[in-house]
């Protein structure tokens, strides 16, 4: 899930900082709770990053630090505009969707794009848990295990859930 935003995660990550390979991988796990990349992604995206000056890179030792350019935080920052853009058309469309649903709902979801655009990750604390919910899902639903089980199963704690106080 994580994956096709990493370009963006790693560039946040980097703003204002000097970071090894092994130190993003390391602050983007804290970040998420949960995901981490592998060195087989971050190190040919950093190599992009360099060629595309992005990003620049300190030697102290045998480490390497990466650093964002000006360039980059130009880029950043036009990144972030277009997120920002995005998610307000999200919550101006949410807005309009809420005149007719749930208030709880429309708030929660406000909350949620809200997050979003400050730059949090909704959620946080239960990525272990979603990451494996999901990870169990796809492995049982693949195999073929018997799926009116799965969905009596998700029913059930659908239930449990809507329990919870």
């Amino acid at each position: 899930m994580m994956k096709g935003y990493l370009r963006l995660i790693v560039m946040k990550t980097l703003s204002g900082k000097r970071l090894s390979g092994y130190g993003l991988i390391k602050q983007i796990e804290g970040k998420t709770g949960s995901w981490k990349p592998s060195f087989g992604s971050i190190y040919p995206l950093l190599e992009k990053l360099l060629k595309e000056k992005l990003v620049e890179v300190e030697v102290q030792g045998r480490k390497k630090l990466y650093f964002l350019t000006d360039e980059g935080k130009k880029h950043l920052a036009l990144i972030d505009k277009s997120k920002n853009t995005l998610v307000d058309k999200l919550i101006a469309t949410w807005n309009a969707f809420g005149k007719i649903t749930d208030k709880k709902e429309m708030n929660f979801m406000l909350e949620v794009f809200n997050s979003i655009k400050k730059g949090h990750l909704p959620f946080k604390e239960l990525h272990p848990e979603l990451n494996e919910f999901r990870a169990t899902i796809f492995e049982l639903y693949s195999t073929g295990k018997d799926r009116k089980k799965i969905k009596a199963v998700l029913r059930e704690t659908v239930k449990k859930l809507r329990s919870v106080k």
